[in-house]
């Protein structure tokens, strides 16, 4: 009996004393799993915090076979918890907000078409948006100025607003889809389809809604305005 706890004993030495592997791939793993928290703010970090993941499970998977001493267990399994962790919080972040700016790009867009319809141009000028940051009090004015009448010569001469202006009918309408978003200068803009289902035949618009800072830029106050208006052409 004495002789079986000795040779047990033994084997279990050499176990531990050939566990002394240490991974690189556990260690790689853990550091951009670390890195990868910063997903929570930034949507970029998000493949950094799923390398991470991935490496460390490598290493979990291979510890047996490459007898990886505990440490680089360790080093893996945080690596897993963090990284997928930081993506996943990372990923539903920016769905969360970018979820919210769809609800408020439609919101903006159909109060504009609503108002257009109506003839209720007070409020189709305050939905243009007059922002000047950073000018002076005189130059903004002037920018104001310039900026209402290229508005007004728009909904006096441009087609599309002029035909949802000239209707007869109530407008009832319908949003459509999305159909793109892209940056800008003064912002990020969304181009939501409409379609006035009181027609006929009905007509599909494109409005240009926009917010004014970058997709996923934080600000005290974010701002919305509709930059256009045009007509969906009908394929031939």
């Amino acid at each position: 009996m004495t002789n079986m706890n000795e040779t047990q004993i033994h084997q279990e030495a050499d176990e531990i004393a050939d566990s002394n592997s240490f991974s690189l791939v556990a260690i790689l793993g853990f550091i951009l799993s670390s890195a990868g928290v910063f997903s929570v703010g930034y949507i970029n970090m998000v493949p950094v915090a799923i390398l991470g993941c991935m490496l460390g499970a490598f290493a979990l998977v291979t510890a047996k076979r490459f007898r990886l001493n505990l440490l680089s267990k360790f080093l893996g399994f945080i690596a897993v918890v963090v990284g997928a962790t930081a993506a996943s919080w990372g990923v539903s972040e920016r769905s969360i907000e970018t979820s919210g700016d769809l609800t408020q790009a439609r919101r903006i867009a159909e109060l504009y078409l609503e108002s257009l319809s109506a003839n209720d141009l007070e409020k189709v000028y305050y939905l243009v948006g007059f922002q000047f940051e950073g000018e002076s009090s005189s130059e903004r004015e002037a920018m104001e100025a310039s900026q209402i009448q290229r508005s007004k010569s728009r909904l006096e001469m441009d087609p599309a607003h002029l035909e949802i202006r000239n209707r007869k009918s109530p407008a009832k309408w319908e949003f459509v889809s999305i159909d793109g978003e892209f940056p800008g200068t003064m912002g990020w803009t969304y181009r939501l389809r409409y379609r006035d289902g009181s027609q006929t035949i009905p007509s599909e618009y494109w409005v240009y809604a926009r917010k004014n800072c970058g997709k996923y830029e934080s600000r005290e106050r974010v701002r919305w305005f509709v930059d256009n208006l045009e007509t969906v052409k009908k394929p031939q």
